[in-house]
Formats: C-alpha cells, structure tokens, sequence
C-alpha cells in the first residue's frame, strides 16, 4: 500500500516529463520510472536515519524574499506533529490538512491578505519529510511550477503525511519528537509565542527546551538604556532591588536574523511583551503606539491594551538607543495585525 501511494507520486512527476534534478535527492524521472519497474523497494530516498531527520528539519527549505518571514512548512509540521503524538492517521486528506492548518497561519503566520496551506502541503515533499499521495489525476498549473491548485487537491482527494520512515521514528521516540518541535520552534517562531502554539497543535504536554542563542548582554544593555521600565506602561516593579516582570523584546525577531543591539530593542512588561510578538501591538512611524483593531476584551483589557492606541512610547535618553526606523517598519509589515 505504501508503495502504491509512493507511485501515484512517481507517475504524477513522470507523466509530466519532469527530468530535471530534485534538489534534495537528486531523482530523475528516470530514476522514478526505475523505481516504478521494482514494485515492493522502498527508494532510497525514502530511508532515513534519526540523525538525517533532525538535520532535515534544522535545514528545512522555507520560502524567503528579502525580510519576510514564511512559517508555512514549521507551522504544517507542528501540527503533524501533534497528530502523531494523538494516535491520529499518518496520511490524512488535503481538506482536513486545510482546516488544521490554515487558522494556525492566520493565528502565528505573518499577516497576509490570503492564506495557503496548498503551499506547504505539496512543497514540503522536496525536504524528504512529507509525502502526497492520489495526485496522479490532478491538473497542474501551468508556469514555472507544477503545482496542483488547491481546487484540484480537493477534487483528486489527496491526501498527505509525514513519510513512513520518518513517521516510525518520531513514533517510537518520543524524544525524537521533542527534538524536533524544540528546532522548529527555536528558529522560526518568537519565544513568547510557544506555549500558545504547542497548545493549538496539541503538544502542550511536550516538554520543550528553549535553547538560547542570542547575545546574553542584549537583555541587560535594553533595561538599563530604558531604566528597566516597560515602554508601553512605564511598569517597573521590583522584589527588594530586583526588576520583575521587566523583559527585553526584539522588534524584529531574533529569528528573522533581528540583531541583539538595543535599537532593536525595546523594555516591555511581560504582558506587553507577549502582546508586541502576537502583532496586538507594535510602533508607528511616529513613535506613537498602535492597537491591533483585533484586540477586544472587557474593561481590564481596555485599560491595559486598547486604551494605549496613540499614545507615545518611552524611549531612552541616548538617541543612539532609540529604536531603529528599519526594523519597526519590519515589525508593522510582518507581525502587526493591521485587520
């Protein structure tokens, strides 16, 4: 059965005469119409080792232009992850895939007009990690790729998943798996945002380590130039001489290669802190705060987040610390939630 799924993807890639190189393995069609001649082999680029899978996933191919941040391939394997760790079926139809998927990347994707979860669904097979299966009748769209359109995935009823070998061993490690959401984590999404996205993608029971990579001197050097207080609120409450509650958030994410400088930097209570990584909040041109026209709650929340639209943030003495125009424009253009 696995085979037969396997060929439905062969004859798809070969019946269009695709006989350029892969760029993760290196199949011709050639090679493909091989492995069509050998039914019940399992082709080699199918095996892969644990070590293998963990490299995969560091390296995972995501697509870049210029600052933007693509977080579509992460974001389908969490939730595959968390299908796996819930016993559910590896292989599972492009409908339901689109119903998992896409409110996660409206929810912790960039803010875009439109959303695709037809894009990592089909891509992410060139990472050795995914498969899609029943596409052997589907239409592709003519242009540079040969991509089924969403409308064609429902319509042939394909269905996708991580690949046998890499199914089996996040299966029988459950180590492995935590590994694995740590890498996607750690490099693609802001640390406040983990908790909330494991528990969208059902792995809050996954104990995850956050590796810290960045400067250990950025935290300090930020609350020292805004006198440890949060730029939003002025909050700066301490325990006898220490600051609680005091964080330092980067504007444009450490992840998106954002610099541990301080004008890149800003003071925020941990609230606000977890508010400006979710896009709730973010700075203007102006200096001036800005609301997300998504942020609704009760009086409590008026008080502590609505009623700060316009007001003007605090910045440090030194113009030299003040945050970089450069990077708030990135901050509004892939974070902010503008509605």
């Amino acid at each position: 059965m696995f085979f037969e799924r396997f060929e439905d993807k062969c004859r798809l890639r070969v019946r269009r005469g695709e006989g350029k190189r892969y760029a993760l393995q290196g199949t011709h069609s050639s090679d493909l119409e091989s492995a069509l001649a050998r039914p019940g082999r399992t082709p080699a680029f199918w095996s892969v080792t644990s070590d293998e899978l963990r490299a995969r996933v560091a390296d995972l191919s995501v697509w870049k232009r210029g600052s933007q941040r693509a977080s579509h391939k992460p974001l389908l394997l969490l939730w595959a992850l968390g299908r796996l760790v819930c016993d559910q079926a590896r292989l599972t139809p492009y409908t339901t895939v689109d119903e998992g998927v896409r409110p996660l990347l409206e929810e912790f994707g960039p803010p875009r007009r439109s959303y695709h979860s037809e894009y990592p669904f089909w891509y992410l097979q060139n990472d050795g990690l995914w498969e899609v299966t029943g596409v052997s009748a589907a239409r592709v769209r003519e242009g540079k790729t040969s991509q089924p359109t969403k409308t064609e995935l429902v319509r042939v009823g394909a269905e996708g998943g991580l690949t046998l070998p890499a199914w089996r061993l996040l299966k029988e490690d459950s180590g492995l798996v935590r590994e694995v959401a740590e890498t996607l984590l750690e490099v693609h999404f802001a640390e406040t945002m983990h908790d909330d996205l494991l528990h969208a993608v059902g792995l809050e029971r996954v104990e995850i380590v956050t590796r810290r990579r960045r400067d250990p001197r950025f935290r300090d050097a930020v609350l020292i130039a805004y006198g440890y207080r949060c730029a939003f609120c002025g909050f700066d409450a301490r325990l006898q001489h220490a600051p609680v509650g005091i964080e330092a958030a980067h504007i444009r994410w450490h992840q998106a290669r954002g610099p541990d400088v301080v004008p890149n930097g800003l003071s925020l209570c941990a609230l606000h802190h977890k508010l400006f990584d979710r896009g709730a909040l973010t700075l203007a041109a102006s200096g001036h705060i800005a609301v997300s026209p998504l942020v609704n709650g009760g009086s409590a929340t008026d008080r502590w987040v609505v009623d700060l639209d316009g007001g003007e943030a605090e910045v440090p003495r030194s113009s030299a610390h003040h945050p970089d125009p450069a990077f708030l424009a990135w901050h509004r253009r892939e974070v902010f939630r503008a509605g």
